[in-house]
C-alpha cells in the first residue's frame, strides 16, 4: 500500500510480546480482555501493579497470531520489558523493545476503528481527536517535526486520552484514569496484578479522583509529567502531559485531581495559575 509522505513525531515507545503464549501471557498480566483479540485488531490496555496502579498505559495490537506490539504513547518501554520479564516464567514468550521506530502522522484516511493496518513496513491505527486520525509506527521516516507533534498532542488532549510517563508509573487507579471510557480495563475477566483492588473500587466506589483539563497562560516547558496542582496550598493532583498552543505562548494540560477540585482554579507548584475547562 503506497502513502503520502509521513511526518515523524517522536520516538516511538514499543514492546514486542511475542510466542505461542503470547496472548496468554499478556491476558494474564493486562486489563484489557486480549482473549478476545483478533489478528490485525487494537485495543487500549495498561498493566497495573499490585496494589492496583497503573504502571503503563498503551495501545496493544495483535500484528499477527504470536506477536502484540504494546506501543506507550508516554512511557518508557525498556522499563517496563524489564519489570514485566519477572513475571515470564516458563511462559513460551520473548519480550523485546524496538529501536529506531517513531511516531508518525499520516495525512490519509485512517484505518477503520479497532484495525491495525500494515503499511510500508509498519503498522497504523485510528486514534481520536477533533477528527479521526492516522498514527503509523514504523522506522523513522525524517527529521521529528516539534510543532506537528505539539498540535499532535492537543489532539491527544482533546480526546482525554489518558497518557502515563514513565515519572507517573505506579500514582493513580484505572478510574482516576478514566481507563474504563476508552475501554481499557475488564474488571470480570480472570485474575490479573492488582485485579482484586481495582474491581474493589468498581464495584464498591470510593474513587475520588478524575481527569480535569486546565488552561494555563504560559509556555508548556514549565508543565513536564508529574508538576504538582494546588487549589490554595493545598496539593489536589498532577499533570499527566500538556499540549501547547500554536503560539506557545499558552498551553492546556490533563491533570488527575481530586473531584472536590474540579472545576476549581488551580496552581502548579511554581505558581502557574490553572484555570479549568470541560
Amino acid at each position: 500500500m503506497t502513502i503520502a509522505m509521513p511526518i515523524a513525531l517522536c520516538r516511538a515507545e514499543l514492546l514486542t510480546i511475542e510466542g505461542r503464549d503470547a496472548t496468554t501471557f499478556a491476558h494474564a498480566q493486562f486489563t484489557s480482555d486480549v482473549s478476545t483479540l483478533e489478528p490485525a485488531r487494537w485495543q487500549w490496555s495498561a498493566w497495573l501493579d499490585a496494589q492496583g496502579r497503573a504502571r503503563a498505559v498503551f495501545a496493544l495490537l495483535r500484528v499477527t497470531a504470536e506477536r502484540l506490539v504494546a506501543w506507550q504513547p508516554l512511557g518508557d518501554a525498556a522499563a517496563v520489558r524489564d519489570a514485566l520479564q519477572r513475571y515470564v516464567f516458563r511462559s513460551a514468550v520473548r519480550l523485546e523493545t524496538i529501536g529506531g521506530w517513531a511516531v508518525h502522522r499520516l495525512d490519509t484516511p485512517p484505518p477503520g476503528a479497532g484495525e491495525v493496518a500494515a503499511i510500508g513496513g509498519g503498522h497504523a491505527i485510528a486514534l481520536p481527536g477533533t477528527a479521526p486520525r492516522a498514527a503509523w509506527l514504523a522506522p523513522a521516516a525524517g527529521v521529528m517535526d516539534d510543532a506537528a507533534l505539539a498540535a499532535w498532542r492537543r489532539e491527544d488532549l482533546a480526546a482525554r486520552l489518558p497518557f502515563l510517563a514513565a515519572a507517573l508509573a505506579g500514582e493513580f487507579v484505572p478510574q482516576a484514569l478514566e481507563l474504563g471510557r476508552i475501554d481499557a480495563i475488564r474488571f470480570d475477566k480472570g485474575c490479573y496484578p492488582g485485579q482484586e483492588i481495582a474491581a474493589r473500587l468498581h464495584f464498591r466506589g470510593g474513587n475520588k479522583r478524575h481527569l480535569q483539563v486546565y488552561r494555563v497562560e504560559d509556555d508548556v516547558a514549565g508543565l513536564p509529567p508529574g508538576t504538582g496542582v494546588l487549589v490554595g496550598e493545598t496539593p489536589v493532583g498532577r499533570i499527566l502531559y500538556a499540549a501547547a498552543d500554536p503560539s506557545g505562548l499558552s498551553a492546556n494540560a490533563l491533570a488527575v485531581v481530586t473531584d472536590d477540585a474540579r472545576g476549581s482554579v488551580a496552581t502548579t507548584t511554581d505558581g502557574r495559575t490553572l484555570v479549568p475547562g470541560a
